[in-house]
């Protein structure tokens, strides 16, 4: 490719971690982080039976957390990734997923119990595809860009404490791209004008 064209093509430097050599011990991290690397370390090595121990292990850390509601927001979002991740999953596997979170994690257990109903009622496969049916036709960018608005605020308050109530609107406001962009850099950002720089004109 000639040089003149070069100059205005990015190249980018990736960092990129093998989770699957770390133990639980070598994953640092607030306990939202922790549970989600543990998960994404094991749901692509282990089988079924040991992910799901993974998984029991890993909904005892949710105790950690000291808001509840914010313990439950979380569990809810991770036993949604859980139940579309592990494919091959029962309808026996997610009744006991159920049973198993009301002794590991009490305040979830309603959640779990609600979601394994409605993936009860018929198989999996045809759920998940009735499910990414209904979202287009509700709007799956303006769902995804609620997930990820939700994501961002509850990170950024992890990092920095209270946000200012003007950026947490133009957070929940930001379109699916501003959302992504401002995740992916969540461990740059030195200071809360950092993400403010996203929203200035």
């Amino acid at each position: 490719m000639p040089q003149h064209v070069k100059e205005y093509l990015p190249n980018f430097h990736y960092l990129l971690y093998d989770l699957s050599d770390y133990s639980d011990e070598e994953i640092k991290g607030n306990v939202q982080l922790r549970i989600m690397l543990k998960l994404l370390r094991d749901v692509a090595t282990k089988s079924t039976e040991e992910f799901l121990r993974s998984f029991y292990e890993a909904s005892h850390a949710l105790l950690e957390i000291e808001d509840k509601q914010k313990g439950i927001e979380f569990f809810e979002i991770t036993l949604r990734y859980v139940f579309n991740a592990v494919r091959d999953l029962t309808k026996k596997d997610m009744e006991q997923i159920a049973r198993q979170i009301e002794t590991t994690f009490p305040e979830g257990s309603e959640v779990a119990m609600t979601l394994a109903d409605i993936l009860r009622e018929e198989d999996m496969q045809e759920g998940l595809e009735k499910g990414i049916k209904e979202g287009l036709e509700k709007g799956r960018q303006e769902g995804a860009s609620q997930a990820l608005a939700k994501t961002a605020l509850q990170q950024l308050t992890e990092k920095f404490g209270a946000l200012p109530e003007d950026l947490k609107e133009d957070i929940k406001e930001a379109d699916l791209a501003t959302l992504e962009t401002i995740l992916q850099n969540i461990f740059k950002y030195q200071s809360i004008d950092d993400v403010k720089k996203f929203f200035e004109q």
